[in-house]
């Protein structure tokens, strides 16, 4: 394979579905499923009966890093959603092809964020409805259009580049970041055991030096914040990509790549407490990034160390055939096939011979069109969907259900068009495999369209033409069948085996053709990874006849005299639409205004102090038509050099949003104690809505107070200094609760109050915010007063 100089070019921007938009991915946000639900029980044509989004925490973002060399053009996306779509990796580049005279067919490489709070409602695979939604073509083609032109820019910024790639095969071993969540297939690893490699690339501009792209790769679910949240948040993924793109004086394009996260939860430390539902732990979401972002600055210098300018690059992808032919399913060389299935032929339920080897050919999964929910405990949600011949058995085909029966009775319950099944984007999906040729040292990408278990990855790496540490695994990408187990994982029951279509074979089917193209992409040839793969299926037309058109909004951009008496801001009542005239560091700013239906656009918002303007974010909210329910809020997000953090909002009728912020952080104040020395002054919001532009009323932000405990015995002045914020959601201690009291940090001016005059008395806090310092003589009161002015008194 040919080499070439290496051009690299990276863009982000932001992804634009409507809020009012279903949530992905849990299933507990439809009506039936029952763990999440609407506060005021408003209904929204475009999520139907799946509980509407209410707001934003952060935006969704796109992120793309084009590379160039010997020929050849290659395009790595990153998307802030719950899940990759095969019609969207196709159709990006197809267009971007088309607009850029590009082949770009199976060369793009699309990854995905798997958080579980991000806008859904765009998959082409009905089968997945019950977790994201309907598939509506207003989000759909938001979201590619969306990455259509971020990869655009992307192209636009190509420029001679090095990258370099490092692996640590030993990230997290405190599980402080990342930690099992599946028990079950302990026994297959030798105990717990999550995603502990860690790879790292890094793109740096050849003749300046300064980074272009940094991407991080580890596995691990975006599920930080639960179902009963309803505003979109990056999560977990999207903490790690905002604390390491803080540590860059530089603009860079930090993207996060999933590996095998299928079996690895979040861990993150301190957060918020949540005495009461819904819980918005944002705080803990930023520890993780925290709590990472060591390892992966170390692996980043570490890839600094080979930059390479000349790249020998290929990119391989494949289609491949899934059921209902069943003579797709054959693995480990034939050693494991499933019996024909008809449907009707009793299960004969030996799911191991004599000798504790899986009996093959498998009758138990005899499901022609595919099943799902398996791996429970007890039978099949839905008795007529029960596999024939596997009532009552202890095995983990017993609780599967056929997916023509569920989805009848479940297009039925949440109102669902599922197509006539099989599904047809279950029946072939695809997989890709990206060679990156360094000098001497190659890497292997391999691509994989699902929840990759960390079995899987195993597998794959174990499989791979190139040593495990030059063997990158990629999870959530390209498309999506679910999650991908080893036949043994699959078998070994729990929640993970109930979110795939075609059984305990469907992962290794799909991992031995992902190694058949990584081998192809490795050699000194380039091939074509289709021969011997499958057609690609073309999604269906939609049809959202159903969703009105945008709700007039004539009073948009105006801010009304009278608070809405509907108007909720966690837990607050308001006085005002507008920002109260001072508010103290760890308050909140509050702004409400009359806005547009969501469906026409997302107000951007920026924060502006001293003649300074910082981009916070972007916020809208469902509003109303006369005759409906109120709307409720709009929740922009702090970006790397935002002073402010996303609060809480909610918004009047009649469109309208709230801009709200925790005054929290002052640029080039890195540390967590740092967090109550925002600077003081003047701020305003300022809004761009769709046809309309206000600002707020001004607000002072002012020093806040301290909670101090002081006493005097023995000569001493002891005491211990706290801050508290019971309404914030910034993240103010990495182990403590951010919304309970927590330590004051640094010097402090102890400022003791005796008969003859104040005594000023300089102290250090310790961990817990205490001092010990010699009192002076008479000591009646004292006054704290730590380094950014804040202040607490104590009267003896």
């Amino acid at each position: 394979m040919e080499s070439g100089t290496l051009r690299a070019g990276a863009a982000e921007g932001r992804l634009s579905p409507p809020v009012g938009t279903a949530l992905g991915a849990y299933t507990g946000r439809a009506d039936f499923l029952g763990e999440s639900s609407s506060p005021d029980r408003r209904f929204d044509e475009l999520s139907g009966a799946f509980v509407p989004s209410y707001g934003i925490e952060t935006r969704q973002r796109g992120k793309v890093l084009a590379l160039e060399a010997g020929g050849e053009t290659v395009l790595i996306v990153k998307a802030d959603l719950a899940l990759a779509d095969e019609a969207i990796t196709h159709e990006v580049a197809r267009r971007v092809g088309q607009m850029r005279g590009l082949d770009l067919a199976g060369k793009v490489v699309l990854s995905t964020s798997h958080s579980h709070s991000q806008f859904a409602q765009y998959t082409t695979n009905s089968i997945l409805w019950v977790g994201l939604g309907r598939q509506r073509a207003i989000v759909f083609e938001r979201i590619v259009n969306d990455l259509v032109a971020v990869a655009l820019d992307a192209l636009d910024d190509l420029r001679p580049a090095r990258l370099g790639i490092a692996h640590d095969p030993n990230f997290d071993p405190e599980d402080r970041v990342t930690r099992d969540r599946r028990p079950q297939n302990d026994a297959l690893q030798g105990g717990p055991r999550d995603d502990h490699d860690l790879f790292v690339v890094r793109v740096d501009d050849a003749e300046s030096g300064t980074p272009i792209a940094v991407l991080p790769v580890f596995g691990m679910h975006g599920t930080v914040l639960d179902a009963d949240n309803l505003l979109a948040s990056t999560d977990s993924t999207g903490g790690i990509e905002r604390v390491l793109e803080e540590r860059f004086d530089e603009r860079v394009v930090v993207m996060h790549l999933q590996g095998a996260g299928g079996d690895v939860s979040p861990a993150g430390t301190g957060g918020i407490a949540c005495p009461s539902r819904p819980c918005y732990d944002f705080a803990r979401v930023e520890s993780v990034g925290r709590l990472a972002v060591d390892a992966i600055l170390t692996a980043w210098m570490d890839a600094g160390d080979n930059l390479q300018s000349e790249l020998s690059m290929e990119m391989v992808t494949r289609h491949v055939a899934l059921g209902p032919d069943w003579n797709n399913f054959v693995v480990r060389d034939g050693a494991l096939r499933y019996a024909p299935m008809d449907g009707t032929t009793f299960a004969d339920n030996v799911v191991y011979d004599e000798d504790g080897q899986i009996a093959s050919p498998i009758d138990e999964f005899n499901a022609p069109y595919g099943a799902a929910l398996c791996g429970e405990d007890g039978n099949a949600l839905f008795p007529r969907s029960q596999i024939a011949g596997t009532w009552n058995q202890d095995h983990a085909y017993a609780s599967c259900s056929r997916v023509e029966s569920a989805a009848d009775i479940l297009g039925e319950l949440i109102v669902l068009p599922f197509e006539p099944m099989p599904s047809c984007a279950t029946t072939r999906t695809v997989v890709s495999a990206l060679r990156l040729g360094l000098g001497e040292e190659d890497f292997v990408f391999v691509a994989l369209p699902g929840e990759v278990n960390t079995t899987i990855a195993d597998l794959v790496r174990a499989g791979s033409p190139l040593p495990y540490g030059q063997t990158v695994v990629l999870g959530y990408a390209q498309g999506h069948v679910g999650y991908l187990l080893t036949v043994e994982d699959w078998l070994a029951k729990g929640y993970e085996p109930s979110i795939n279509v075609w059984g305990p074979l469907e992962g290794e089917r799909i991992a031995e053709q992902a190694l058949e193209v990584a081998r192809l992409a490795v050699t000194d040839e380039r091939e074509d990874g289709e021969v011997g793969g499958s057609d690609r299926y073309v999604p269906r037309e939609l049809d959202d006849s159903d969703v009105p058109s945008p709700d007039p909004a004539p009073m948009a951009g105006t801010v009304e005299e009278v608070v809405y008496d509907r108007l909720y801001v966690r837990g607050q009542r308001l006085e005002s639409n507008e920002p109260e005239a001072t508010i103290p560091r760890l308050g909140s700013a509050i702004f409400a205004w009359m806005g547009e239906s969501p469906r026409a656009g997302t107000p951007t918002i920026t924060i502006e102090r001293g003649g300074l303007r910082r981009h916070l974010g972007d916020a809208s909210a469902p509003q109303r038509a006369p005759g409906r329910g109120p709307g409720f809020p709009a929740l922009p997000h702090a970006r790397s050099a935002d002073s402010f953090h996303a609060a809480a909002g909610t918004h009047a009728p009649l469109g309208g949003g709230v801009a709200a912020r925790d005054a929290a952080r002052t640029e080039g104040l890195d540390t967590l104690g740092d967090r109550v020395g925002l600077a003081t002054g003047r701020y305003r919001f300022h809004v761009v809505g769709t046809g309309y532009e206000i600002t707020s009323r001004p607000f002072e932000v002012a020093p806040t107070t301290m909670e101090l405990e002081a006493a005097i015995a023995g000569g001493r002045l002891t005491g211990r200094a706290r801050f508290h914020a019971p309404q914030g959601w910034r993240l103010l201690h990495l182990t403590l609760r951010s919304n309970e009291p927590v330590p004051a940090t640094g010097d402090v001016t102890l400022r003791v109050t005796t008969g003859e005059g104040d005594v000023e008395v300089m102290a250090t806090l310790d961990a817990d915010g205490r001092f010990d310092v010699e009192v002076p003589a008479g000591a009646t009161a004292v006054r704290v007063i730590d380094r950014f002015g804040n202040l607490g008194d104590v009267t003896f």
